[in-house]
């Protein structure tokens, strides 16, 4: 799978701004359809930087240790080279 980098950022922002989120929250935030949602969760969560854990509500999504860390280089750069806004 081709990864745009924008759109990681753009996922890991939203989870690190609005902490864990349901899934179809989670994808509005991605701009993404939801195939597209899907391939990019299941990246995210097979490198380790999210986790979906289950709750009596349903399925929430959160970042790991490593996806903070991964929002502190990655976001942060492209906040400040690329974009302000993701």
């Amino acid at each position: 799978m081709r990864v745009d980098l924008l759109v990681v950022a753009r996922i890991l922002d939203a989870l690190h701004e609005e902490g864990r989120m349901k899934k179809t929250r989670l994808q509005l935030y991605s701009r993404l359809n939801y195939p597209a949602f899907k391939r990019y969760l299941n990246w995210l969560t097979q490198r380790g930087l999210v986790k979906i854990e289950q709750d009596k509500d349903g399925e929430y999504v959160e970042l790991t240790r490593e996806g903070r860390q991964s929002y502190e280089q990655l976001v942060q750069w492209v906040k400040k080279y690329v974009s302000t806004r993701l």
